[in-house]
C-alpha cells in the first residue's frame, strides 16, 4: 500500500514534469488582456431576447454595453462618526485634486458618489490602471484606497451589490438574520444600520447574525465587519436552507424560551451570476442554459426557510446577480404559491428615487439545460430527466401573475447606471406561516396558546434537530456564493458539483414543502473554541474595574470568554444583552457559531510590574471610552501623535515634559490617550482617541499594523518604521514563557483535582 501511494505520486511528478510546456492552464491563469477577450455569446443573446427582458431596440443597448468595462465602486464602513471622518478626506483632500487630470488629451472623470446611496457613503471610479501609472493625483489616491482598504475603512463593492440592505428598512432594536452572508459587505451595511444611533452612545437592542454554508467564507464575515466591531454580531456555520431553529430566553422571566425570528431577513443567494459578466469575462465563453435551472431548487429552498425565520410583520428580501427569471421571479412566484398569502410583495418603486430600475417579468420562457425550448415537462422524452425537471421553474398563470404582483420586483441593467445586473425582490409577512407565528402572536395580542401550536412548534424543532437519521435523499451539495472574478477552485467546484450530482440521481425528485417535510443533512459541525459566559464576579474583572476605575454601572454579566486550555482567559469579550440571551438559549448547541463578541481585554503575555496585565483593545475602545474614569486618560498633541505612530517603539524621552511627567505618575499598563490639536491648524472631524502602553521607559500605542499605517498616512502622510528584530524576538520569547507557565498550572491543577474525582466515582 505504501509502495503503491508513493508510485502514484512518483508517475503524477513525472507526468508534471513531461507535460509541462503542453498542458493547458486553467482558465483563470491564461486570462487574455481584456481588449482580447471576445466578448460575445449567441447563446447567450438569444436567450435573454425571447425572455423579453427589455424592448429590442434597448436590449441592443443593453448587449454592447455589458462588454465594456465595469468602473470601480467603493464604500465607506465603520460606525456612522469613523465614516463621516473618511468622507471628509475623499471630498475635500483627493477629489479636488483630481478636477482637471488629463491624460493624453482625455480630460479623467473624479471619483463620484452615487446619486442613489445615503449620505454620499457610495463612490464610483471610472479611471482605468492606464490613468493610475500616468496621474500623480491618481496615484496618491490609489494609495490611500489601498490602506484605507487593509485597514477595513473602505469596502471594494459592486454598486448594485449595495442595494438589498438598503431597501431591508432596518431598525437599531431588530433582530436581522443574513442567511447567505459571505464575503460580507451586505452584512457589514447591516451592522452599520443596526449601529445607527452610535451619536447616542447607544448599544442597540438589535442583533445581526451572518451566515454562510461554506466554513472557509464564513470567516470572511468576520474581517469585513471588524472595522464595525458590533457586540451585537454573530457568525455562524450552516446550510442557509436548514438554518436551525433554537429557543430565546424572553426578556419577560414570566415567559417560557420562544423559537427565534427575526423582524429582518436577506436572502442574497447562490446564484449563476450572469449579472457580473462585466467584470468576470469567462461567463462569455461559460454560460449555459442550464446554470439558472440547476440551482432554482436550491434558491426555492433558502427563500422559503428565510420566510419561516422572519416575524410577523417583519420584512424578508431575495436577491442576486442574476438577469435570469429561472432564479429570480420563477423562485418568487413558487415561495408566494409556498407559502399561500402569509407573504406580500412589497412596492419599492419610491424607495431610492435616484436608481433607475426595470419591474419585474410576468412570464417567461424555460429551457432544459441543453437549451431546448419547452412550454411543461411533457415536451421533455427522457422520463429520467423529466421527473427530475423543476415544476416551479415554469411561469405562472396570468391570474396567478396578477394576483402575485411579479411587477414589483427589481430588476436593475448595466446600461441604465453604468452598473452590474441585479435582482431584488422585497416582501413582508402578512399571516402566520409557522406553529412559531401563531405562538409568538396570540402572546403579543394576550391569547391564550393553543396546545396544538405547542405540539407543532415542539416538531418543528425535532425536524432540524434530527439532521442525521432524518435526512432526505438526494442532493447533499450546499453551493456556495455565485461564481465570480475572483472566486476560488473550491466555490467553482461545489457548483459544479451540484450539476453533476443531480445527473447522477436516479430517484425521482420528490416535491416537499420547506415547512411541511423532514430537511436535508446540515453542513458538517466544524468544532470551534468554546463560548463561556464570564462569572460577573470574577477576580479578573474586579481587578479591571479597579485599574481602569470602570463604571460599576458597566454589565459585568456580558463578558464572554472564548477558548480552551491554556489560553482560556486570555481575552475578555464582550456582547450584547441580544446575543447574550441567545448563548444562553437551551438549544445553543445546535447553533454552529463561527464568531461573536467584541475583544475588550487582552491580558499581557509578559508579566507587568506595578500594574496591571490586562490591556485596552483598539476595537474595544469605542464601547470602553464612555464608561472609563479618568485616572488611566492621557492627554497628547499631535507632535506626540506622530512620535507614536511614525516611531516603532518610542521611549518616554522623545516625548515633551508635560507628557512625561504626567506618564511617569501613573502605573505601568494601558492608558487612553485623547488627541487635542489646535483646530484652527487642523480638525479632526469626530475626536480621536487611541489606547497606549505605558510602559517603564516606553510609550506604545496600541493598533494593528494596517491600522497604524492608515492613520499615520491619513493625517501625515508618512509610512510608519518597523519594529526592529530584537523587540519582536522579545515579544515571542514572552509569549513561549507564558504558554509554559499556563501548561504547567494547568498540570498543577489537575494533580490536585484527580483524587478527588477518584472518590467521587
Amino acid at each position: 500500500m505504501a509502495y503503491g501511494k508513493k508510485k502514484r505520486g512518483a508517475n503524477k511528478r513525472q507526468n508534471k514534469s513531461d507535460n509541462a510546456t503542453d498542458k493547458k492552464q486553467k482558465y483563470f491563469d491564461e486570462r487574455a488582456p481584456y481588449a482580447d477577450i471576445e466578448r460575445d455569446n449567441l447563446k447567450f443573446k438569444e436567450y435573454y431576447q425571447k425572455q423579453n427582458i427589455l424592448p429590442p431596440e434597448e436590449f441592443e443597448e443593453f448587449y454592447s454595453f455589458i462588454k465594456t468595462i465595469l468602473p470601480s465602486t467603493f464604500r465607506i464602513t465603520g460606525s456612522r462618526a469613523a465614516a463621516m471622518e473618511i468622507l471628509d478626506v475623499v471630498q475635500n483632500t483627493y477629489v479636488p485634486n483630481m478636477q482637471n487630470v488629463v491624460i493624453d488629451g482625455v480630460k479623467i472623470e473624479p471619483p463620484k458618489p452615487l446619486p442613489w446611496y445615503p449620505d454620499n457613503l457610495g463612490w464610483q471610479v471610472n479611471a482605468p490602471r492606464l490613468v493610475i501609472k500616468k496621474s500623480p493625483e491618481f496615484q496618491k489616491f490609489h494609495k490611500f484606497m489601498v490602506t484605507e482598504t487593509e485597514a477595513g475603512n473602505i469596502s471594494r463593492q459592486e454598486a448594485v451589490s449595495m442595494v438589498p440592505p438598503l431597501l431591508m428598512d432596518i431598525k437599531p432594536h431588530q433582530w436581522v438574520l443574513d442567511m447567505c452572508a459571505a464575503p460580507g459587505s451586505k452584512t457589514a451595511q447591516i451592522i452599520e444600520a443596526v449601529h445607527s444611533n452610535d451619536k447616542l452612545n447607544e448599544m442597540p437592542a438589535g442583533l445581526v447574525v451572518a451566515n454562510d454554508a461554506d466554513y472557509k467564507r464564513s470567516h470572511m464575515l468576520v474581517h469585513q465587519s471588524k472595522r464595525l466591531q458590533s457586540p451585537c454580531f454573530m457568525a455562524t456555520n450552516h446550510d442557509g436552507a436548514h438554518f436551525p431553529n433554537i429557543h430565546v430566553p424572553s426578556n419577560n422571566n414570566n415567559q417560557d424560551a420562544i423559537p427565534w425570528q427575526f423582524d429582518r431577513v436577506l436572502c442574497d443567494v447562490p446564484c449563476s451570476g450572469d449579472g457580473t459578466i462585466r467584470k468576470n469575462e469567462k461567463i462569455w465563453s461559460k454560460w449555459s442554459h442550464g446554470d439558472g435551472l440547476q440551482l432554482h431548487s436550491t434558491q426555492v429552498q433558502i427563500f422559503a426557510r428565510g420566510c419561516q425565520l422572519v416575524k410577523m410583520g417583519g420584512r424578508i428580501v431575495y436577491s442576486t446577480c442574476s438577469f435570469n427569471p429561472i432564479e429570480n421571479e420563477a423562485v418568487v412566484a413558487e415561495v408566494l404559491r409556498q407559502t399561500k398569502g402569509a407573504i406580500r410583495l412589497v412596492d419599492v418603486s419610491t424607495s431610492l428615487p435616484e436608481l433607475k430600475r426595470r419591474s419585474g417579468l410576468s412570464t417567461w420562457k424555460v429551457t432544459t439545460k441543453e437549451g431546448v425550448y419547452i412550454d411543461s415537462v411533457e415536451d421533455i422524452p427522457e422520463q429520467r430527466q423529466r421527473a427530475k425537471f423543476p415544476l416551479s421553474a415554469f411561469p405562472p398563470t396570468a391570474e396567478e401573475a396578477k394576483e402575485m404582483h411579479l411587477e414589483r420586483c427589481i430588476r436593475i441593467y448595466p446600461h441604465h447606471q453604468d452598473t452590474g445586473g441585479f435582482f431584488v425582490a422585497v416582501f413582508e409577512k402578512i399571516k402566520p406561516l409557522t406553529a412559531a407565528d401563531r405562538i409568538n402572536l396570540a402572546r403579543l395580542q394576550g391569547k391564550n396558546i393553543s396546545e396544538n401550536d405547542v405540539e407543532e412548534a415542539k416538531k418543528e424543532m425535532e425536524i432540524v434537530k434530527d439532521d442525521e437519521n432524518n435526512a432526505i435523499t438526494g442532493d447533499e451539495v450546499i453551493p456556495t456564493k455565485r461564481v465570480s472574478a475572483d472566486n476560488d477552485e473550491q466555490e467553482e467546484a461545489s457548483v459544479k458539483k451540484v450539476k453533476t450530482d443531480k445527473d447522477e440521481d436516479e430517484d425521482e425528485e420528490k416535491t416537499i414543502k420547506p415547512y411541511e417535510g423532514k430537511p436535508k443533512r446540515d453542513v458538517p459541525g466544524i468544532k470551534e473554541a468554546p463560548f463561556e459566559m464570564m462569572a460577573s464576579n470574577a477576580t479578573d474583572l474586579d481587578e479591571i474595574t479597579e485599574f481602569y476605575g470602570l463604571d460599576p454601572n458597566f454589565p459585568r454579566d456580558q463578558f464572554l470568554l472564548r477558548s480552551d486550555g491554556n489560553a482560556k482567559g486570555r481575552s475578555l469579550y464582550f456582547v450584547s444583552s441580544s446575543i447574550k440571551r441567545v448563548l444562553e438559549s437551551k438549544d445553543f448547541a445546535r447553533l454552529q457559531i463561527v464568531n461573536t463578541g467584541v475583544r475588550l481585554f487582552v491580558r499581557q503575555s509578559s508579566p507587568v510590574e506595578n500594574g496591571s496585565p490586562f490591556r485596552l483593545t483598539s476595537e474595544g475602545l469605542p464601547i470602553l471610552d464612555t464608561v472609563l474614569s479618568g485616572k488611566r486618560r492621557i492627554t497628547i498633541d499631535l507632535d506626540a501623535l506622530k512620535t507614536l505612530l511614525v516611531e516603532a517603539f518610542p521611549i518616554l524621552e522623545e516625548f515633551n515634559e508635560d507628557l512625561r511627567n504626567t506618564v511617569s505618575s501613573m502605573e505601568n499598563g494601558c492608558c487612553v490617550a485623547h488627541v487635542k490639536v489646535d483646530e484652527n491648524k487642523f480638525k479632526f472631524t469626530v475626536p480621536l482617541v487611541l489606547p497606549v502602553w505605558k510602559g517603564k521607559n516606553s510609550l506604545n500605542v496600541l493598533l494593528n499594523k494596517n491600522d497604524k499605517r492608515a492613520l499615520c498616512q491619513r493625517i501625515f502622510g508618512m509610512i510608519p518604521g518597523t519594529t526592529p528584530e530584537h523587540l519582536l524576538q522579545r515579544s515571542l520569547d514572552n509569549q513561549k514563557e507564558k504558554l509554559a507557565a499556563d501548561a504547567a498550572a494547568t498540570a498543577v491543577a489537575a494533580s490536585t483535582t484527580a483524587p478527588a474525582d477518584v472518590n467521587e466515582t
